[in-house]
């Protein structure tokens, strides 16, 4: 047997409202990968927590396809490996379940060859599964994170702590939506006045979240470019979006996460008030839902040697 290596991805809840594909935020809910380099000729994969009955066959997954490709890419020799895989970010509901895979199966490849890749490198292999770097690279780097990609393919990111005073929390539909069907309803043209509504906002989301002023969020967490067109998807997500215009006790104010159809309310305090009024909203249009209370990670992505 040779080395063994444990690796932590944070979930990620990105566009935050007006920043489409460009803002994130890592959450403290994990995928976590024992690696261990094995004795057998083939590759394992063994995983428990959300998704785990719906694992495809080891050469479909992604986290394998990903290992196999930064291997080839790198011109090394893909030992045979076992994966212990804990998952605990649901799937297809927002928040970045196939950016943490991604993200775990590069840091594979950087534990088991002992060295880290640059950034423009592991941006130009996570690129080729993800296409947007919002998701990855909240879930690499932590934090609250600004994402560019420019015309020749390569990302920008600016990346900041958040105050740990600001909770997150997470109200997950039974439901899920596919991102693709959630890009698919998203106008390719858009009203100026919507493009400069929105351009405003996630300038002030950006600021309330640097500087610690939260009250801002109420209102820099409103969109016009994309949530009220996804909103027919997710039963009841119109009437929840609304409650930012309400007075309910601690909350700061909610988005949509990322594609949906989670919804993240940030918070102060006690977050029964702020669930019960949107879980009431989703059940009377026949939604159950779970709520995840999350710290904001300011990490990232972790290896540790075991």
């Amino acid at each position: 047997m040779g080395s063994a290596f444990s690796i932590q991805v944070p979930a990620s809840s990105t566009n935050l409202g007006a920043g489409y594909d460009a803002l994130g935020l890592a959450l403290g809910l994990y995928l976590k990968v024992q690696v261990q380099e094995s004795g057998s000729g083939s590759p394992e994969i063994h995983m428990e927590g959300e998704g785990a009955r719906e694992l495809p066959s080891v050469s479909e997954n992604l986290m394998w396809k990903v290992i196999r490709r930064v291997f080839q890419g790198e011109g090394r020799p893909l030992p045979p490996l076992r994966l212990e895989v804990e998952n605990r970010i649901p799937l297809a509901r927002g928040l970045g379940s196939s950016a943490a895979a991604i993200v775990a199966a590069l840091g594979t490849y950087e534990a088991l060859a002992g060295e880290e890749l640059t950034q423009e490198t592991f941006f130009r292999y996570a690129l080729e599964f993800e296409t947007h770097p919002d998701n990855l690279t909240a879930a690499r780097f932590g934090g609250f994170t600004v994402s560019c990609v420019d015309e020749r393919g390569g990302v920008s990111f600016f990346r900041t702590r958040v105050a740990d005073m600001l909770q997150v929390l997470l109200v997950v539909p039974d439901i899920r939506l596919p991102t693709s069907r959630a890009r698919a309803v998203v106008p390719d043209r858009l009203e100026m006045s919507d493009v400069i509504f929105n351009l405003q906002r996630s300038a002030l989301t950006v600021a309330a979240l640097m500087a610690g002023q939260f009250r801002f969020l109420r209102e820099s967490l409103r969109d016009k470019v994309h949530q009220p067109y996804r909103a027919p998807l997710i039963p009841g997500l119109q009437e929840v979006l609304e409650l930012n215009g309400s007075d309910v006790p601690g909350l700061l104010g909610l988005s949509l996460s990322g594609a949906g159809p989670s919804v993240a309310a940030f918070i102060q305090g006690d977050a029964r008030d702020v669930f019960g009024r949107i879980q009431s909203v989703f059940n009377r249009h026949g939604v159950a839902c779970r709520p995840l209370e999350l710290k904001i990670d300011n990490q990232g992505r972790s290896i540790r040697g075991s």
